[in-house]
């Protein structure tokens, strides 16, 4: 599938900077902010809190936790049921603003990987609730994903995308492009984490990062070129297979495989953050976007605040949103509602009027083949479809081919019957992994 790109160095150019969003009054804070993990909430209404303290813990192993902070300090006013970006009903603890700031405006003295031991990075990204936000669907603890490589006794690498894999969001090419440096600082700390044989960064050919390589100081990095034109393209599978095919393959002393460390732009510089400025996860970079607001911006948003919160600071509205996409119009979620907090996995929010409306009702399959065709890993989507809604029998190996997925959405998009095929693929592929 060619795709009209929007991710192309002429548009980011159009940024010059992240602004940092108004202080909102109220914050609800959702109790699950990733995946395979419930937080258990450790504060009541009444209770005062400062900004970064743990207000929920959950229990990932015997030995590891992660905690879940107060973006801003306040009063604990209500932990009530709330709907998440993601569109699923959570429970969220509401604190109202109130005191003095712990972080915010404050100078931080930066450390470096030699202030820590390899297994301290680990437990200090859990402890500050970084997650990494590679797959947007899946957010995953990424001090919990860097112990479980380390288990394995086996040699990693890390991937850093400096790209979106969605092509109508442009959050990480943004945060690649405002704070390189740290993401740069940030990497080392993973590396050192997992103990990497290299640091590979996945960036567009056409990225402004591309001559940055060439200076000494960043000699321990590989920059890998991508043409990101064509989607999918920042899957594991693209990113193995650019550099198996290019250049890189010759050059290094290593290789890339799936099992490596995957991350994104967004998620390093959540380490530097953590690791280098002993700052927990209290606040996120999303991009706003889409044709019912004036102009789009990068905001630096505290965890918790409201979209109804946001819009004033973006000019308002100059048409009625008909949809509210999270996290991007291919691998995204679609909500109604301004009144969803921004979590720790949000990414993008845009912004459709009327005029950008589709047809939402379902239909029958009426076997097309369009599915087929546009699968870049040749699965028949169709099949294991009705496989898993309409109960037809199919062989044990053939429904174990939807483990194939990567989940691109692609299916979904040429399906002339609306069918929510990668979803059910996706329903599929969790059964077979009980």
């Amino acid at each position: 599938m060619n795709s009209n790109n929007p991710v192309v160095s002429s548009i980011i150019k159009n940024y010059n900077t992240s602004q940092r969003a108004f202080l909102p009054k109220i914050v609800n804070i959702p109790l699950s902010q990733e995946s395979e993990s419930a937080y258990k909430c450790i504060v009541k209404p009444g209770d005062t809190v400062k900004e970064g303290d743990v207000i929920a813990q959950a229990e990932l192993d015997k030995s590891w936790t992660s905690s879940l902070h107060s973006s801003v300090p306040g009063k604990i006013v209500s932990i009530d049921p709330c709907v998440s970006p993601n569109g699923h009903q959570e429970f969220a603890v509401k604190i109202k603003f109130g005191g003095a700031l712990s972080y915010l405006g404050k100078l931080h003295q930066e450390k470096t990987p030699d202030s820590y031991s390899q297994r301290d990075i680990a437990s200090i990204l859990s402890k500050n609730g970084v997650v990494n936000t590679f797959k947007t669907s899946i957010p995953e603890n990424l001090g919990l994903q860097i112990e479980k490589i380390n288990s394995t006794h086996e040699k990693h690498n890390l991937v850093v995308r400096l790209f979106d894999e969605d092509p109508y969001r442009i959050t990480d090419s943004l945060i690649s492009k405002f704070y390189f440096d740290e993401i740069v600082k940030g990497a080392r700390f993973v590396a050192k984490a997992i103990n990497a044989k290299g640091i590979v960064f996945a960036i567009d050919t056409k990225s402004h990062e591309k001559d940055v390589f060439n200076n000494p100081q960043y000699k321990d990095i590989y920059a890998l070129e991508m043409k990101i034109q064509r989607y999918p393209c920042g899957t594991p599978r693209e990113i193995v297979s650019a550099f198996t095919r290019g250049p890189l393959n010759k050059i290094c002393n290593f290789t890339l495989n799936k099992k490596d460390l995957f991350t994104d732009s967004s998620t390093i510089y959540e380490v530097y953050k953590a690791a280098a400025l002993s700052i927990p996860c209290v606040d996120r970079m999303v991009h706003f976007s889409g044709n019912c607001l004036n102009a789009s911006c990068l905001l630096d948003v505290k965890l918790g605040t409201n979209l109804r919160d946001i819009v004033p600071q973006i000019g308002g509205f100059i048409k009625e949103p008909a949809h509210i996409i999270i996290n991007g119009m291919l691998c995204g979620t679609s909500v109604k509602s301004l009144d969803i907090p921004l979590t720790k996995y949000v990414k993008s929010v845009e912004f459709l009027s009327k005029k950008k409306n589709t047809d939402e009702q379902i239909y029958s399959c009426i076997n097309c083949g369009n599915c087929r065709f546009a699968c870049p890993v040749k699965l028949s989507p169709d099949i294991l479809y009705n496989h898993t809604v309409n109960f037809k029998l199919l062989k044990e190996t053939y429904s174990a081919s939807s483990l194939a997925c990567i989940e691109c959405g692609l299916c979904n998009t040429v399906c002339p019957a609306r069918l929510p095929i990668c979803q059910t693929i996706k329903v599929l592929k969790n059964k077979l992994t009980e």
